[in-house]
Parts: structure tokens; C-alpha cells; sequence
């Protein structure tokens, strides 16, 4: 549980940390200027794709409710994250295929905290939709049986005409 909820509170730091590390890693590692230009358009968006996948997972009741996010997120985001820093280290011949594996997982762990949350609404939504079936039932059933025990007179009269 402790894992979980470290991931939970590293969301929001992450999406400041991570760009700024990879403005470090330039400094640190001296790749060429021309990766300084990919930096100032890459950074920005990892801003806002890290604030976006966190306010998914925090959008969740049982995220907000356990201050805690799913394993599923935890290794998803362990991936990612992972990769953000390995390619943050520009190695030679290898950062490429990093930059690729980080979108990809970048990708698929937006879509999978987007399904988790479409799932867990949908539930919420039956859940309570359930109750409310369940609740006004017995309701109808005992208003029905109160009128005259099922039975009904009918009178009519009819009106002279003169």
C-alpha cells in the first residue's frame, strides 16, 4: 500500500520533475544544440500529457478515497517514468528507440487510467442506479394492496334529460 500511495502523491510532482530533468540531462550530458531545440517543444508536452494522465488517476473516487493508485498504475507509471529519465541520460544510439518506448508507454497508460475510470464510473453509475430499483420497489407494491384490497365499485348515474 505504501508504493501505491507514494505514486499517488509523485503525479503531480512528476509532471515538473521529469521535463526539468531532461533539461538537466542536456546540461549534464552535452548532446547537440539541435536536441536542445527537440527539448523546448518535447518538455511542454510532457507537462501537460503528466498533468493530464494525473488528473485521470486522481479523477477516480477509489484513488481520491484510498490516496492511493492502482497496481496497474503503479507499474505503467514505474515504465514510463523509467523511461523518461533513461532517455533524459542521452545515450548514444540508444535515445531514439527510448523516446519511442516512452511515447508508446506514455500512450497506453493514458488510455489504460482512461479505461479504469470509465469502468469504475459505469459500476458506481449500475450501483446506484441498482438501489434506486431496489428501493422504489417495495414502495409500489405496498401502495397497490392499500386501495380497497383489489377491489373496485364502479357507480353510474345517468341524468334525465327534460
Amino acid at each position: 500500500m505504501f508504493i501505491r500511495k507514494a505514486f499517488y502523491w509523485w503525479l503531480f510532482p512528476s509532471a515538473v520533475v521529469l521535463p526539468v530533468w531532461l533539461l538537466i540531462g542536456w546540461a549534464i550530458f552535452h548532446p547537440s544544440g539541435w536536441t536542445f531545440l527537440g527539448l523546448l517543444v518535447i518538455c511542454p508536452i510532457l507537462f501537460v500529457a503528466q498533468l493530464a494522465i494525473g488528473g485521470i488517476i486522481a479523477a477516480r473516487k477509489t484513488a481520491r478515497e484510498e490516496r492511493a493508485v492502482s497496481w496497474i498504475d503503479v507499474g505503467l507509471l514505474t515504465l514510463w517514468h523509467a523511461s523518461i529519465v533513461v532517455f533524459g541520460c542521452f545515450l548514444p544510439g540508444v535515445s531514439g528507440w527510448i523516446a519511442v518506448v516512452g511515447v508508446l508507454l506514455g500512450l497506453a497508460t493514458f488510455w489504460v487510467s482512461l479505461w479504469e475510470l470509465v469502468t469504475e464510473a459505469r459500476l458506481r453509475v449500475k450501483q446506484t442506479f441498482d438501489a434506486y430499483e431496489r428501493a422504489a420497489q417495495p414502495n409500489t407494491a405496498r401502495s397497490a394492496s392499500v386501495v380497497d384490497g383489489g377491489e373496485f365499485i364502479v357507480i353510474e348515474e345517468r341524468r334525465d334529460e327534460r
